[in-house]
Order: structure tokens, then C-alpha cells, then sequence
């Protein structure tokens, strides 16, 4: 009887062993599958993130591509708002004034690039020296780019650069072999010549409004 307990127990005991381990390969099964799970969870976040990532790139990228589009367009504008006002500005003519005895005296001057430098001195008072009993000239403080051409005939209202820093208004028509860089010519010829009177005079030169 006694060796039949024994027995007995001794199945139990190896039955409980059984059990517990059974149990814990089981716990440990569950942790391991949790753990495989959260690194799932983890590796579709990552890819999640990527996919986010590269949208944001793609976005950024996109946004750069339209911002630069943008700066060719107004640049492209800009050069040819630039190059058309230069296109202007080569056909217009500039329109001046000269007061003499508190009287204004329009004149219409070429636009090249003697003019333009000029009135960039303009307002400007000259004392205008009497010459031949034909022009009136001054001697200007800055020289000034030239072309000269000879005309062979100078016409009475005649604006003109001697040399290149010779301004000569001329109020007589009459015959020269001399060259000169034309600058343009006042408008209303009669008015102006019987404003001169003889000797020197002062002439004060502005752009007109």
C-alpha cells in the first residue's frame, strides 16, 4: 500500500512539473507574439512616417518648382518691360525748355545719347556768349558723348554740340564746314530770335512738364 501512494504522488508531482511548464512555455509564447505585434505596429509607423516624409518632400519640392516658374515669369516681364522703355525711350523725342527774359520757349531734342546726358545737368542757367552774330554758345563744365556729322547748312533754332562740351543755340541760317553733334531745335524759331537781341544772354534750360 505504501509503495502505491508513493507511486501515486510521485505521478502527481511529475503531472504539476508537466502543467507548470506547459504554462509558462505558453506565457512566454504570448509574450513573444505581443512583442512580434508591437514591432509590426512599430514598422508600419516607420513606413508611415516615410510615406509622409516624402510627401512633404514631393511638396516642398513642387512649391520650389512654382515659386522659381514664378521669379523666370517676372523676371522675363521685367526685361521686357526694360527692353520696351528702352525702345521708347530710343523713339521719343524730349521736349524741353528754354526761358530767356522770364519768357518760355519750347524745343524738341533728339533722343540719343548726348541728350540724355545733357538734361541730366538740366535745370541749368548759361550765360550764352554772342558769337558771328549767329549763335550763342557756353562751354560747358563736363564733357558729353558725341557724333558729329557736318550739316553743311545750320537753320535758325538749331540746338548743337561743338566739340564735346560746346552748347550752341544758333538763331541764324547760314553756310559751315564745321561738324557738329546735333541736340535738337526750338520750336517757335521768329519768338525765340527776337527774345536773343544781340550780345550775350542767359538761357536757362529745364525739361518741360
Amino acid at each position: 500500500m505504501k509503495n502505491k501512494k508513493l507511486v501515486l504522488i510521485l505521478v502527481l508531482i511529475v503531472i504539476l512539473v508537466i502543467a507548470i511548464a506547459v504554462f509558462i512555455t505558453k506565457n512566454q509564447e504570448t509574450k513573444v507574439n505581443e512583442i512580434a505585434s508591437e514591432n509590426v505596429i512599430d514598422t508600419t509607423n516607420i513606413e508611415d512616417f516615410n510615406t509622409i516624409d516624402n510627401e512633404v518632400q514631393n511638396n516642398i519640392q513642387t512649391s520650389d518648382d512654382v515659386e522659381n516658374s514664378a521669379d523666370e515669369i517676372q523676371t522675363n516681364t521685367q526685361t521686357e518691360e526694360t527692353n520696351n522703355g528702352s525702345d521708347n525711350m530710343n523713339n521719343e523725342e524730349i521736349r524741353v525748355n528754354l526761358i530767356v527774359n522770364n519768357k518760355t520757349f519750347s524745343a524738341t531734342l533728339e533722343n540719343n545719347e548726348t541728350t540724355r546726358k545733357l538734361i541730366e545737368m538740366f535745370p541749368m542757367t548759361l550765360n550764352m556768349s554772342e558769337m558771328n552774330s549767329n549763335e550763342k554758345y557756353n562751354y560747358l563744365d563736363s564733357n558729353l558723348p558725341t557724333n558729329t556729322t557736318s550739316p553743311r547748312t545750320i537753320n535758325a533754332g538749331d540746338i548743337k554740340l561743338y566739340g564735346n562740351n560746346c552748347l550752341v543755340v544758333f538763331y541764324k541760317t547760314f553756310s559751315t564746314p564745321y561738324s557738329y553733334t546735333n541736340l535738337g531745335k526750338v520750336d517757335n524759331v521768329n519768338d525765340f530770335i527776337n527774345e536773343l537781341g544781340r550780345g550775350n544772354v542767359n538761357i536757362r534750360f529745364e525739361l518741360a512738364e
